[in-house]
């Protein structure tokens, strides 16, 4: 629905003193909006993104890790939190890394040129996201997605649409930045995307599914990160499918995935889409040797070095590929008690999961095993929280040990 933040409301958002990220805007709705009937946008106003680059930004070494798609507010019962899973990762990466560790994470998204954009950008920023990727759109506004916590605290999302995160384009920073790879190694090491940021395909005019189909094509082998996103009724299976195996029907060559993640029912769902027996109504189908063939098929079908499949309160799982020296890796984790309050939700934890994943695999170059002990760790510390982005000082001493890197064993 375009036109749902009136000026009135905007008028009412607070402006927050803190930097963190999981402090939400206070806001007026009244009803809270209602994204049913979505208007088609005229598509005689200009649609098209700018780049940050125009606010005059210096050019900076490429960042480690570049996290691509949507970046929206979460409207929750307590208020508006930034959100969107590569937001949140981002947030949670940048909050792992040590100075001196790694040239940063960025942010690939694209936000209107509102109150919300700028205050999305001012937090990110504030959080130590490098938004100088960030782009800005003519017409469409900021995303938000109105979110409902069920009794086990787990969200389902109603989105505006069509948002400003839907028109991420293929602009010359970005395409800058994978060109990159063909002269100079010491660029962006891993590209991380989700399949919601490609929900409209090129209805309406969107172009980020274009955007990350082209990432995940041009980026160099092993190093896009894929997390399966399923938000019905913005997924077809065709398009989940492509993204991950990239190339088209006809390529020979295609490049694999650094990792594919996915949670226990996303599993089921794509293991059908590829016509595979299912095994997911056995007692230990998320477990043991079942589990790892289940995986390892998986992989070797959707072009994956790795995949983690997490599993909520019970842990997670990740398959690496073999190489030439030594024979494929399977790993679980049960996961660490979660403490929970009546305030607790889930939302974000799968998205603080992957980063600790990411920082642990790709930056630290750790074992698998110790990365998801650590994955698990941060993971279930926000599964314990309320927002997406909770502070990590606020942890419990012993998770907090795990995830910032003390010895693990």
């Amino acid at each position: 629905m375009r036109g749902f933040l009136s000026a009135a409301t905007l008028a009412a958002i607070a402006q927050p003193t803190t930097t963190s990220l999981n402090v939400p805007f206070a806001f007026a709705f009244s009803p809270r909006p209602d994204f049913s009937s979505n208007q088609t946008p005229n598509p005689q106003r200009t649609r098209h993104a700018s780049s940050s680059s125009d606010a005059g930004i210096p050019p900076r070494s490429p960042p480690d890790v570049l996290c691509l798609g949507e970046t929206l507010w979460d409207s929750l019962p307590a208020g508006m939190y930034l959100g969107g899973a590569p937001a949140n990762v981002a947030a949670h990466f940048a909050s792992l890394v040590r100075e001196g560790e790694s040239t940063g994470v960025a942010v690939a998204t694209c936000l209107g040129n509102d109150l919300l954009g700028r205050e999305a950008r001012r937090r990110l920023e504030r959080m130590g996201v490098r938004t100088e990727y960030a782009q800005i759109h003519g017409e469409w506004e900021t995303g938000m997605a109105i979110a409902t916590i069920d009794r086990n605290g787990d969200a389902s999302y109603q989105f505006n649409t069509p948002a400003a995160w839907d028109g991420l384009d293929m602009n010359e920073q970005l395409a800058n930045l994978l060109h990159a790879h063909e002269i100079d190694a010491n660029t962006t090491r891993i590209f991380i995307m989700g399949t919601i940021a490609a929900r409209l395909q090129s209805q309406h005019g969107a172009t980020s599914a274009s955007t990350l189909t082209a990432v995940r094509n041009k980026a160099p082998e092993g190093s896009v990160v894929l997390d399966v996103n399923l938000r019905s009724p913005w997924y077809e299976p065709q398009h989940v499918l492509e993204l991950a195996r990239g190339g088209d029907s006809s390529s020979k060559d295609r490049k694999k995935l650094a990792l594919l993640k996915l949670n226990e029912e996303e599993l089921v769902l794509i293991e059908d889409w590829c016509g595979f027996e299912s095994t997911h109504d056995h007692g230990n189908g998320l477990t043991g040797s079942i589990l790892k063939n289940r995986m390892k098929r998986l992989a070797m079908e959707l072009h994956s070095l790795r995949i983690c499949v997490t599993r909520g309160e019970h842990g997670a799982a990740i398959w690496c590929d073999g190489t030439a020296e030594s024979d494929d890796v399977f790993h679980e984790h049960t996961g660490y008690p979660i403490e929970t309050t009546k305030d607790s939700d889930t939302v974000g934890a799968g998205d603080a999961f992957l980063a600790a994943l990411v920082h642990s695999l790709f930056i630290l170059e750790e074992d698998p095993d110790e990365a998801l002990a650590r994955a698990c760790a941060l993971g279930g510390y926000v599964a314990g929280c309320r927002g997406a982005t909770p502070s990590h000082g606020d942890a419990p001493l012993e998770l907090r040990r795990i995830f910032q890197r003390a010895k693990i064993g």
